[in-house]
C-alpha cells in the first residue's frame, strides 16, 4: 500500500499576527515537550475527481490560515533555552498525500498491520520536537481512491492539551465545512472562538527546573501497539462486579475510564510479578483541571499529573486498585485547589508528581484518557470521522484511554514490549471483559 506527498509547504495565519503578541510566555503546565498525535478518518464523500479534490485541499488550505489567525502561537517556534513561543507567523506545515488504494481497504486490514500503517498519515515523526525551526501544528491530507480522506495532525504540548486541541480543530471544521455560508459560519464561530491569554502570571515557569526532560518520552522501537476494546456492556459487567459485594471498599460509581485503567494496571502488575519483577508499579494519569481553574476555550495546559503507587509488598484485588486510583485523582484535585487558595504556597509543589514519575524507582504505567472529547464528532463537511486513531508513539508502557464507536464502551491504545503485549493478551481478566 502506498502514499505519496505532492505538496509541502508553509501555511501562515491569513491575517499577520500583532508585535503586540509576538511573544507568549509558556506558564508551569507547558513544559511537556512532546507531540500530540492525532489522525481523523472520514468515508467517501467524492470520488476521485482531481479538480473536486484539488477544491478540497484549496479549502483545507485556505481554513486552516484563517484558524491560524485565531491560534496564532501554532503559527510560531518554540525557543527552548528561553521558554516562550515566538509568535512570528513562521506558519504551520501542510502536506497533501495521495494513498494508492481505497480508506475502506485500509480499514478492513487486521489489527497489526493497520497499526504499523498509522505512522505513514501523520506529517512526520511525534518525536521530532525541541528544534528552534519545529513547527507547532503539522498536518497532513491524505485522499484514498474511493474518495476517503485523512487528517493526521502533530500538534505540540507546549501550547495546547486535548481541550485546546478540540478547540482548534472545530474552529478549522466549521470553516471548511461552512466555507459558502458566511451568517452561519459567524455564528458558529463564538463556539469554537479561543482566549489565546497565557497564564503564565498565574503559574510562572519554573527557571530553577530544566524542563528539558519534563515530559520528554524515551523512544524504544522494540515496543508494539495493540488496541485493546472493551464494550459498554462489558464495562458495566466490570462495574457491577466491584461495587457488588458487600465488604465493597468502593465508596463512589466507578468512571468507565477507572475500571478500564484498573483492569489493565492489574494485569501489568501480574504480568511483572509472574516475571520476577521486584520494584513498585506506579500509574501516572493526567488530571484535567480546568473546571477549576480555566473556561473550556482557554488555550494552553491545564492538567496536573496523580500518581498512583503500588509497593511490591502489597497485595490487593481489583476493587482495591479502583479504590487507590480514585483517592489519587481526588487528592491531586484538592492539592491544586489549596496551592489556588494560598498564593504563598510556591507552585513548583505542582510539578512534584511530573518528577516523581520521572525519577521513580518504580515501574511506570502511563496512562491518559481521551474519552469524550470533541474530536470524535468533527465536521469537515464530509460528516463525523468512521475512525480515529494516534500512531506507536514507541513509548514504553504508556496507554491512551479512548471512547469506542458507539461511545459507552472504551478502546485501550497500549504500547508494550513483545513479550508482555503477548502476555497481557493472555491474561484471564482481560480476556473476559476484552471483545474479542
Amino acid at each position: 500500500m502506498e502514499i505519496t506527498e505532492n505538496v509541502s509547504k508553509l501555511v501562515k495565519p491569513s491575517t499577520p499576527t500583532p508585535s503586540t503578541l509576538r511573544n507568549y510566555n509558556v506558564s508551569l503546565f507547558d513544559h511537556v515537550n512532546m507531540n500530540v498525535p492525532l489522525i481523523l478518518y472520514y468515508s467517501a464523500s467524492h470520488k476521485e475527481q482531481n479538480g473536486i479534490q484539488t477544491n478540497m485541499f484549496k479549502d483545507l488550505e485556505l481554513s486552516l490560515s484563517q484558524t491560524l489567525t485565531q491560534f496564532y502561537p501554532l503559527a510560531g517556534r518554540y525557543k527552548l533555552n528561553a521558554l516562550f513561543i515566538d509568535c512570528n507567523d513562521e506558519g504551520a506545515l501542510y502536506i497533501q498525500a495521495k494513498a494508492r488504494f481505497q480508506l475502506s481497504e485500509f480499514l478492513d486490514l487486521k489489527k497489526d498491520l493497520k497499526h504499523d500503517m498509522l505512522q505513514d498519515f501523520l506529517p512526520y515523526d511525534i518525536h521530532k520536537i525541541g528544534e528552534m525551526e519545529d513547527p507547532l501544528l503539522s498536518v497532513k491530507v491524505t485522499t484514498f481512491e474511493d474518495g476517503g480522506v485523512a487528517i493526521g495532525m502533530c500538534i505540540s504540548h507546549h501550547f495546547a492539551d486535548m481541550t485546546t486541541i478540540c478547540t482548534f480543530i472545530d474552529n478549522w471544521a466549521t470553516r471548511s465545512r461552512l466555507v459558502d455560508n458566511k451568517l452561519e459560519l459567524k455564528l458558529e464561530l463564538k463556539k469554537y472562538s479561543p482566549v489565546v491569554s497565557s497564564c503564565a502570571h498565574l503559574f510562572p515557569k519554573a527557571d530553577a527546573l530544566d524542563t528539558k526532560n519534563l515530559g520528554a518520552t524515551t523512544v524504544n522501537n522494540n515496543y508494539i501497539l495493540r488496541v485493546f476494546s472493551f464494550k459498554g456492556s462489558a464495562v458495566e459487567k466490570l462495574r457491577q462486579q466491584v461495587m457488588s459485594d458487600e465488604n465493597s471498599i468502593i465508596r463512589h460509581r466507578p468512571s468507565k475510564v477507572q475500571l478500564t485503567m484498573a483492569l489493565l494496571w492489574k494485569a501489568f502488575v501480574d504480568t511483572d510479578r509472574a516475571n520476577g519483577q521486584l520494584n513498585a508499579s506506579l500509574l501516572n494519569l493526567p488530571v484535567n483541571l480546568r473546571n477549576i481553574v480555566a473556561p473550556k476555550y482557554f488555550c494552553g495546559n491545564f492538567f496536573m499529573a496523580a500518581n498512583t503507587r503500588i509497593e511490591a509488598s502489597e497485595t490487593i484485588n481489583l476493587q482495591g486498585f479502583v479504590s487507590r486510583l480514585n483517592e489519587s485523582i481526588n487528592k491531586t484535585k484538592v492539592k491544586f485547589a489549596n496551592v489556588l487558595s494560598h498564593p504563598e504556597i510556591n507552585c513548583d509543589v505542582l510539578l512534584e508528581p511530573f518528577l516523581e514519575a520521572i525519577n521513580s524507582d518504580a515501574k511506570v504505567y502511563a496512562f491518559t484518557s481521551w474519552c469524550k472529547f470533541s474530536f470524535y464528532s468533527a465536521d469537515f463537511g464530509w460528516g463525523k470521522p468512521v475512525w480515529r486513531s494516534i500512531a506507536n508513539v514507541k513509548v514504553p508502557n504508556a496507554v491512551v484511554m479512548m471512547d469506542d464507536k458507539e461511545g459507552d464502551g472504551m478502546e485501550a491504545w497500549v504500547h508494550l514490549d513483545e513479550k508482555h503485549m503477548c502476555e497481557l493478551e493472555k491474561d484471564p481478566n482481560i480476556q473476559a471483559y476484552m471483545d474479542a
